[in-house]
């Protein structure tokens, strides 16, 4: 497969992104992260078939993920020389124009002092998310765990922490699944390009680095257990974007060596879809899309890795991000928060804010989200359907003005309904496709859950 990959290379003579870390940018604004959204409204579903193996049902079973954004960066926090650098954290190399020689010195302050994986992963859980999602390696090129193919990794850092290994342990002890994000771009290796390859020497570069990346993927996926699935991001260069043939080389013989691997259209180059399309970054679908889906999302505006000061508006409350959780169970799709530990590899205190509040609900709740699919009806602003077998699950964001909640459109007459209250679940009377006599107010201040049975 290497040969298959030097014959399809493509490279860039000097990578933009470099250049704007040690050399300062000019034209494109390259302080802001964009996101990965193409084709995210209008997929090309042309040869996307839809698993229904084991492995891809159960990762629509899960519905809520947790990711995670840490690196070297994470010390930073989006400050550097004592200024607020904008744009996000995670891209503060290329935002702060940070010379390469200085940011790597940020490996030898990785001493994770607060780490601790197994709190990391009771955290997660009792939030509610069912799979973690980490970064191994961002655009930065710092890698998260002990490579044996580069030396710009955690295994030079001051840290006894072997991250990813404690991670993936501790998570699956909590009973969720781990998947690993990895980053096709790679601002540190020399051999990386980013436009098209127009000499032979470019062209041989850029074909040892897909040998690099295809070696640490093997590493990531030999060496720390079951990992269900791998999050590419960063094939927008064009020394990707141009050559489709790279990334479906690269998806088949990731089949071939984990059966069942669960990934994301960013494996592929912008041609089509791989089990998933994963282009709703920081936003939802308007409408239920044609195929699997996943939304990521920020808490912060615009910013995965910590931030100190959380600059911009937009920071989204406990209820905003579980509606954004319901919406997408809703609409048959996934959801994926973000959080961003800090240098020291402890949990920003912001972000356990807005985790705690959606543990307590989805304690409560869960059976109302996980295993779900959406359920097209018509309902009030506000409020969102979930079905499970015989049983629809209405949630109410905002509480009827009356005593009186439509629900037009189900797919059989209720047999049985029940309000989710602070005492458990009381019986709710009906008559055909309305509820009737509910409290005065709702009995939760984020999400109060109806559950209808409904007659077979």
């Amino acid at each position: 497969m290497f040969h298959l990959f030097r014959s399809l290379v493509p490279a860039l003579l000097v990578s933009p992104l470099l250049m704007a870390a040690d050399e300062g940018t000019k034209g494109a604004d390259l302080t802001k992260s964009k996101g990965d959204t193409a084709n995210s409204e209008t997929p090309d579903l042309k040869g996307w078939v839809r698993r229904t193996d084991p492995a891809m049902e159960k990762w629509r079973d899960n519905r809520f993920g947790c990711f995670i954004h840490f690196g070297t960066y994470s010390i930073l926090g989006g400050q550097w020389n004592g200024k607020e650098v904008p744009g996000a954290a995670e891209w503060i190399k290329v935002g702060g124009r940070i010379p390469s020689a200085e940011y790597d010195k940020l490996v030898k302050q990785f001493t994770l002092e607060n780490f601790d994986a197994k709190k990391w992963a009771a955290d997660i859980r009792r939030m509610g998310a069912k799979y973690v999602i980490i970064t191994t390696k961002h655009h930065d090129g710092f890698c998260l765990w002990d490579s044996k193919l580069t030396d710009y990794d955690i295994g030079s850092s001051p840290t006894k922490h072997a991250v990813l290994k404690e991670l993936a342990d501790a998570v699956r002890a909590e009973g969720m699944d781990m998947y690993f994000y990895y980053s096709i771009i790679d601002w540190h290796h020399p051999d990386y390009r980013a436009a098209d390859p127009k000499t032979p020497e470019d062209q041989a570069a850029y074909a040892r680095y897909l040998e690099f990346m295809k070696g640490q993927l093997k590493e990531l996926l030999t060496d720390f257990g079951d990992i269900k699935g791998l999050w590419f991001d960063g094939r927008w260069d064009a020394s990707y974007k141009n050559h489709p043939d790279i990334g479906k080389g690269l998806e088949a013989w990731l089949r071939e060596l984990k059966p069942g691997i669960v990934l994301g259209d960013r494996v592929r180059a912008y041609d089509s879809f791989a089990d998933y399309n994963s282009g709703y970054e920081r936003k939802l679908p308007k409408t239920q899309p044609l195929l699997d889906w996943e939304a990521c999302m920020t808490i912060p505006e615009n910013s995965w890795g910590y931030h100190k000061t959380w600059s911009g508006v937009g920071r989204k409350t406990p209820k905003t991000l579980l509606e954004m959780l319901v919406r997408s169970a809703a609409m048959s799709g996934n959801f994926v928060l973000n959080i961003g530990p800090k240098g020291d590899g402890s949990f920003n205190e912001k972000d356990v804010e807005r985790m705690e509040p959606i543990g307590v609900w989805m304690k409560s709740n869960g059976a109302s989200i996980y295993g779900t699919e959406g359920l097209a009806l018509t309902l009030p602003a506000g409020t969102y359907a979930t079905r499970k077998d015989d049983k629809v699950f209405i949630h109410a964001f905002q509480w009827p003005e009356t005593d009186k909640l439509p629900v037009k459109g189900l797919p059989g007459k209720i047999k049985s309904c029940t309000l989710m209250t602070k005492d458990g679940a009381k019986s709710i009377r009906f008559e055909g496709e309305t509820l009737l006599d509910l409290p005065l107010t709702a009995p939760d201040v984020l999400d109060s859950v109806f559950t209808l049975e409904i007659e077979k």
